[in-house]
């Protein structure tokens, strides 16, 4: 995922599943809220660990109580502006 905003690297992550099951086939199956994520983020390359809903929280809405603890330094957030920004 990319933010909609700057070339940093902030908002940049590098997305896989925890559990490293993937389908055979695309769209053969979706993520569920509760799956694991494993996440890098692109400026510092470090690594976080969040359910798939945790990560969608943060991208929309930023540091919330849905979001979970984050050690980013970024706010997330991402998609705020939309196509203006």
């Amino acid at each position: 995922i990319k933010q909609n905003r700057g070339s940093s690297g902030e908002g940049i992550w590098i997305v896989k599943l925890k559990s490293g099951e993937y389908c055979k086939e695309y769209g053969e199956a979706s993520c569920e809220d509760g799956d694991m994520l494993a996440l890098m983020e692109a400026n510092d390359n470090h690594a976080e660990e969040h359910t798939v809903a945790e990560f969608i929280e943060f991208c929309v809405s930023g540091r919330t109580d849905k979001s979970g603890e984050w050690t980013s330094k970024g706010v997330g957030k991402y998609l705020e502006g939309g196509k203006e920004a």
